[in-house]
């Protein structure tokens, strides 16, 4: 009996190493309702092989990364993948955007036209005309804004010959701040406004045109802003006719300022004469 226990045992590697060669080894993927179909079949050659019909299970692609819906993100090529941009960068984009949107506004204006120095100069004394108001002080007002250039625009936005900012633009319903007969005849009642606001001093209006009629009313006269009392300076001196030889405005000087003043009645009267 012992002598058949030790060839058994000799045995077993031999019927191991057999059905390692006879009997498939099939590893059936993890999941619930996974299980292998093994058919065995003859091949041309006769050898004996073994065919696994289990269909293969679908395997759904990755999803692609989540794109962020809420706020504003972009693409990290080191990380592969969508990220949020910051509050910070947020409010920093959104300004840099309202800056474009403003941008494309001033640049819908026709811009560029010629206009020739009789055109400008007939604008000049039109509106002068019509709204009652000097047209020298116009003129020397213009000379300072934009060296009489009907297309020039500030850092600050200001447009044409009167640099007129787009805000006061779109309250005087100027559609085009680049065409000479609107923006005078816009800037010529601007100016009138705050002439009639400050009864009819002239340094005072021509203040308030550059820091606004509220810095003016603040500083119970011409601001103490260097721009402003430059800017003061140089119209008042253009149109005294006492101002930098530098400085020269069409038509001439007058020496007497324009008065405005109202009567008992409260009738307004604009004059250059006493």
């Amino acid at each position: 009996m012992r002598k058949n226990l030790h060839i058994v045992l000799m045995a077993c590697p031999v019927i191991a190493t057999f059905l390692s060669f006879t009997t498939p080894y099939v590893r059936a993927e993890a999941g619930p309702s996974t299980s292998a179909n093994i058919t065995a079949s003859t091949d041309g050659s006769g050898r004996k092989i073994y065919v696994n019909d289990t269909p293969m299970p679908s395997r759904k692609p990755k999803a692609a990364s989540a794109f962020v819906s809420n706020g504003l993100v972009y693409w990290s090529p080191t990380a592969h993948r969508w990220k949020p941009v910051r509050s910070a960068y947020v409010r920093a984009a959104r300004s840099a955007a309202a800056e474009v949107s403003e941008s494309e506004q001033l640049s819908s204006f026709v811009r560029g036209k010629p206009f020739t120095q009789q055109e400008i100069n007939a604008a000049i004394d039109e509106a002068a005309a019509r709204h009652n108001v000097d047209p020298s002080l116009v003129r020397a007002l213009i000379k300072v804004e934009s060296n009489f250039n009907p297309n020039a625009v500030s850092r600050k936005g200001a447009m044409g010959l009167m640099q007129l900012m787009p805000q006061t633009a779109r309250q005087l319903n100027v559609t085009n701040p680049f065409d000479p007969e609107q923006n005078v005849d816009a800037g010529v009642r601007h100016l009138k406004q705050l002439m009639e606001s400050f009864g009819g001093d002239v340094k005072l209006s021509l203040a308030a045109y550059n820091a606004g009629a509220g810095a003016v009313s603040r500083s119970g006269g011409v601001p103490h802003f260097a721009e402003t009392r430059n800017y003061v300076r140089r119209i008042t001196g253009l149109y005294y006719g006492g101002g930098d030889p530098g400085f020269r405005i069409l038509g001439g000087a007058v020496h007497k300022p324009v008065r405005v003043q109202r009567d008992a009645r409260g009738v307004l009267y604009i004059s250059n004469t006493d």
